[in-house]
């Protein structure tokens, strides 16, 4: 169904992901059949590419999960290639100023709201709907999150979530609070910064938009949930396999 993500996260739902970093489709999709409600696939710090999401976003849907994309920084032709491959969203990294905003969002509409170049052939196979349809429909149920992760996006952010097209906004809290205090070690919704991500979320949702967050801890899960944030990453593919070996060899004695 193309509107999943959309259905998941109305009426204040919460969505929960896996973020995938590693380019093995049959890997995001064994994370797929598990709890999570979507799997992101990093194009960015990740080893994800072009052919690595079309496998993939398939075999995510076939699970009846969300695919989503995080594309490099302003590879805007990477958000179109997402969105005919199937993905229900796309991530767009640094996204600091409202003209970035603009731009990601006009790839991701179709006319007139949008440039995105006309192609629905096979997305629209994927939700077993035709071409039309889906040009309809995609308006509302492809979402774009603009990344907020320094300071230039925070001071920003009412002009970005302003921008038609742009359906939400993801913190990145270990950019955002090295950008924010000035030093190279992050400190992920430490003392100099969690205030602000509290606020991006309430100037998010006040605006009507979606507020996610990558959050990859249980604690920071949870703190980010109570803030508003309601499509956040739990888990990270490399976290969960190296603690799922680990757990693995607790309780055997002969090692």
């Amino acid at each position: 169904m193309i509107d999943r993500l959309k259905k998941q996260l109305a009426n204040d739902g919460t969505c929960t992901a896996c973020w995938s970093n590693l380019r093995d489709p049959q890997l995001a999709g064994a994370f797929a059949r598990e709890r999570y409600d979507a799997v992101v696939l990093d194009m960015q710090h990740g080893f994800h590419g072009d052919e690595s999401i079309l496998a993939a976003i398939a075999v995510i849907l076939a699970a009846g999960k969300s695919p989503i994309v995080r594309i490099p920084v302003r590879r805007w032709d990477l958000a179109e290639r997402a969105l005919d491959y199937g993905a229900l969203g796309v991530i767009a990294p640094m996204t600091n100023t409202v003209e970035d905003a603009q731009a990601f969002a006009k790839v991701m509409k179709y006319s007139p709201l949008g440039t995105r170049s006309h192609g629905p052939r096979y997305a629209a196979s994927l939700f077993d709907i035709d071409s039309s349809t889906y040009l309809r429909e995609s308006a509302s149920c492809t979402l774009a999150f603009a990344m907020i992760e320094t300071k230039e996006a925070y001071d920003n952010l009412d002009g970005i979530l302003g921008v038609e097209g742009i359906d939400g906004v993801l913190m990145g809290p270990s950019d955002f609070s090295i950008s924010v205090r000035g030093k190279v070690d992050p400190d992920a919704y430490g003392p100099d910064s969690v205030k602000l991500v509290e606020d991006v979320a309430k100037q998010t949702r006040a605006a009507g938009k979606i507020a996610a967050a990558f959050a990859i801890q249980a604690d920071h899960a949870n703190l980010v949930h109570k803030f508003g944030y309601r499509l956040i990453a739990v888990s990270l593919d490399g976290s969960v396999i190296k603690n799922g070996a680990a757990a693995d060899f607790e309780g055997l004695d002969f090692l």
